[in-house]
């Protein structure tokens, strides 16, 4: 659809534009008015409605607006605006100062009402229609923006089928889905949507076996769910079963292709599998979109090691920094072709470099444990082995 379309900035720019059209038109009219020459034959021209006050809060209001319609633009605006507590603060805020014009209004006997092109104020005694109506108007607003923002808090703390939290928050939020699963009248997308929390609920909590039935059981409701099969694919991945986790990936970028990490848990699949020629491909598709992601260019350049490619590995590897995420891949992959060149101390070096950044590193004790078997350290051999194998248990 032509919706669908038109960016987020775009929504936001168009009740920006039509909040700034009367404060800009007051701004024009304030300094552009007694510009033309005027017939001096004329009675006095009438100025009561200028108003340096008003002036300065209409300077003021644009000023906001710019400010907001330029934030709108920049990388932090949707994070920012995924914040769950961004809707109930904007309401309140403006809901507040609705019916904070009321009471002075009915003091003063004189009140100017919200969203409208005129500075004046109506007064109770001279214009009371305008008035009364000015202050029903402002109460309305404000009530009505108070209430909801209210309500937005009180949905935001009630229980929810919510992926985030705490432990005790995960398993209050598996209970939550089962109760809200368990209505027999939701319709196919809801049901899907809610299959796929709980599934991400479950991966939280480690329980992987189930979360692949929840998205399983989301996908046969909803095959077009980029979403759960890209989140199927990695719980197919954290259980070995590679050649699936490929297949939801594949299918989930051909909905998805924006989907930059899809192209890195496809490339380590491909990886994992020994498909070396494939694994480059994605990691050279997320390095073309992201260029210099780490991730891609360790990697890719661990699978050029893998091809004895040492040209290629090497470069990817010297555009990784230290201390860029990536490192420890990248140690990986020199500990790959020291071991080519059957430089063994040379890789246990490179492996202990990364067994001390992660200690649970499970590549770098299977790979040194074959190094030491290889010059004859038995014993520490057995050791890396040992601790590969509980390692592998415990997952």
């Amino acid at each position: 659809m032509i919706v669908d379309a038109i960016p987020p900035q775009a929504w936001i720019a168009l009740p920006l534009a039509v909040s700034a059209l009367a404060p800009a038109a007051y701004v024009w009219r304030y300094f552009t008015h007694g510009l033309t020459p005027r017939d001096i034959t004329l009675p006095p021209e009438d100025v009561s409605w200028k108003s340096g006050r008003h002036l300065l809060f209409c300077l003021a209001s644009l000023t906001g607006l710019l400010a907001i319609g330029g934030f709108a633009f920049t990388e932090w605006a949707e994070d920012f605006a995924r914040s769950e507590w961004l809707a109930p603060a904007l309401l309140g805020a403006v809901g507040s100062y609705a019916l904070g014009t009321v009471v002075p209004g009915w003091r003063n006997g004189e009140i100017g009402p919200l969203i409208r092109g005129s500075s004046r104020s109506y007064s109770r005694a001279e214009q009371p229609r305008r008035y009364w109506a000015s202050l029903i108007w402002n109460g309305a607003i404000g009530l009505a923006l108070t209430v909801g923002s209210l309500g937005i808090v009180y949905g935001n703390t009630k229980p929810a089928c919510d992926y985030n939290g705490d432990e005790e928050e995960l398993f209050e939020a598996v209970a939550t889905c089962n109760a809200m699963l368990a209505d027999h009248d939701l319709d196919v997308e809801k049901r899907a949507d809610l299959l796929g929390d709980r599934g991400r609920v479950h991966h939280r909590l480690g329980n992987n076996h189930l979360a692949l039935l929840d998205y399983s059981k989301a996908i046969e409701l909803e095959p077009g769910d980029s979403y759960a099969l890209f989140n199927r694919a990695l719980i197919h991945r954290e259980l070995r079963d590679l050649p699936n986790a490929i297949e939801d990936l594949d299918a989930s970028l051909a909905m998805r292709p924006e989907n930059d990490r899809a192209y890195l848990e496809r490339g380590l699949a491909n990886l994992d599998l020994g498909r070396l020629e494939e694994a480059v491909e994605d990691f050279t598709l997320l390095h073309n979109r992201v260029p210099d992601h780490p991730y891609a260019l360790a990697n890719r350049g661990l699978a050029y090691a893998w091809m004895d490619d040492e040209l290629n590995a090497q470069d990817d590897f010297d555009r990784v920094g230290k201390n860029q995420p990536g490192w420890v891949v990248v140690l990986h992959g020199k500990a790959v072709l020291a071991r080519n060149r059957q430089k063994h101390r040379e890789s246990i070096d490179y492996l202990s470099q990364a067994l001390e950044i992660d200690p649970d590193d499970y590549f770098a004790l299977r790979l040194r444990a074959d190094a030491y078997w290889e010059i004859g350290e038995n014993d520490l051999a057995r050791d890396d082995d040992d601790r590969s194998i509980a390692l592998e248990a415990g997952n």
